[in-house]
């Protein structure tokens, strides 16, 4: 994985490791998986497995964002290897309420086995017991059922699943690279501290001669103590504003903060746009608590300021839409309103993405507009690709084509 990637993942979920109370490593014993509710294909019991199944077990939430980016890259390797016993399992310890409509939405592009974790156990045989915090994180369980390999799914999951099929995966490099990652994220953290700098530099000096050691801490590139020191400088920075944006500080404070990022993000990074995201989804999160609170005058205003942002992100937009529209915790649909943060995500994707246009299609419909719904539902369909979402779409065409038509 790129570095950038690396530090932006760790700036939204940290990444933590104390290597003096792990309770396992790699080459121990996989922890059975305590699942309360299957909620995508399964059951799955690692024991079954032992002699002819690799398990994947993977760590996400639906809130986070770095593990909706890589659930198609976790697709796209369940097909690759299915043929080969390979079995990937995506874990939370979310709601099923919050849980299955997520599934649902993404269909075929979260094409593997999905559960819900019973009371954080098997977050706790994993996650835990390696000393791991932040999600979206992987566990490789071979067919000896041990676990051979742990990381970001993005930074070499498939590489290492393709040497275990070869024959060719060496665990002892495999641990000393886990030791080395444990101490690439202490040096992350206090790389933008000045006044640790003494134990930074030393940290450097080490992961430097394991860097060649190991063949490389990060995917592609080498280790490099001074641009990871910019990238911590900048993550920090971008906390600051988030925590003040999500916190309620004033907007001098907020602009104050903004300036900051601004001065130490790398090139091509909009600060801005990022703020403007930030503050759209405490606007729509302020808006769903005012009208589970019953404060309808609220509630409008921060409809009018989500209309009047003009936020820019059609994925963001989208995802209020479909809220609003199919979220058990709103009771009170404001249909108008969905339609049209629907048709600005349409607009600002180009009217090009098929998931977006079946949000609009779904605003349509349940605002009565059913021949425009359908209009957009098939357009929707033409740009899906073949499979379970596709189905679901055609499936949904058939309900609108259905309605009686207004006389």
């Amino acid at each position: 994985m790129k570095l950038s990637a690396l530090l932006a993942a760790a700036s939204l979920a940290t990444l933590t490791s104390s290597p003096a109370l792990l309770a396992a490593e790699l080459g121990d014993p996989a922890a059975p998986l305590t699942i309360a509710e299957w909620v995508k294909g399964g059951p799955v019991n690692l024991a079954d497995g032992k002699g002819k199944t690799i398990h994947v077990v993977e760590f996400w939430a639906t809130w986070c964002p770095p593990c909706r980016t890589s659930i198609p890259h976790l697709t796209e390797m369940q097909k690759r290897f299915k043929d080969k016993g390979v079995v990937f399992i995506g874990i939370t310890d979310e709601k099923a309420s919050v849980v299955k409509p997520f599934v649902e939405k993404m269909g075929d592009k979260m094409d593997y086995v999905v559960a819900i974790d019973r009371d954080r156990k098997t977050s706790t045989g994993y996650m835990k017991a390696y000393g791991i915090n932040g999600i979206p994180h992987a566990f490789i369980v071979d067919k000896d059922g041990k676990v051979a390999w742990q990381g970001h799914p993005m930074d070499g999951l498939d590489r290492a699943i393709e040497e275990i099929l070869a024959g060719k995966y060496d665990l002892k490099k495999a641990k000393l690279r886990a030791s080395a990652q444990q101490k690439l994220e202490a040096f992350m953290e206090i790389a933008a501290d000045d006044s640790q700098k003494e134990k930074a530099d030393q940290l450097a000096k080490e992961l430097e001669v394991l860097d060649k050691e190991v063949g490389g801490l990060m995917d592609g590139q080498p280790f490099n103590a001074d641009e990871i020191r910019k990238q911590a400088k900048f993550g920090d920075a971008m906390n600051s504003l988030a925590e003040a944006i999500f916190t309620g500080e004033s907007a001098a404070k907020v602009d104050e903060l903004t300036k900051k990022a601004e001065a130490v993000a790398p090139p091509g990074v909009n600060v801005a746009d990022y703020r403007q995201m930030m503050l759209g989804q405490v606007a729509f999160q302020g808006y769903v608590r005012a009208l589970a609170e019953g404060d309808e005058a609220k509630a409008a205003e921060l409809a009018k300021e989500l209309t009047d942002a003009k936020f820019k992100n059609p994925q963001l937009l989208n995802q209020f839409a479909w809220a609003i529209l199919t979220d058990d915790n709103i009771k009170k649909r404001d249909i108008p309103l969905a339609t049209q943060l629907a048709k600005a995500a349409v607009d600002a994707s180009g009217a090009k993405d098929a998931n977006i246009l079946d949000t609009y299609a779904r605003a349509l419909f349940d605002g009565g507009k059913t021949e425009e719904a359908i209009a957009q539902q098939k357009k929707a369909i033409s740009l899906a690709d073949p499979g379970e979402m596709k189905e679901q779409m055609e499936k949904t065409l058939k309900e609108y084509e259905a309605r009686p038509k207004a006389k």
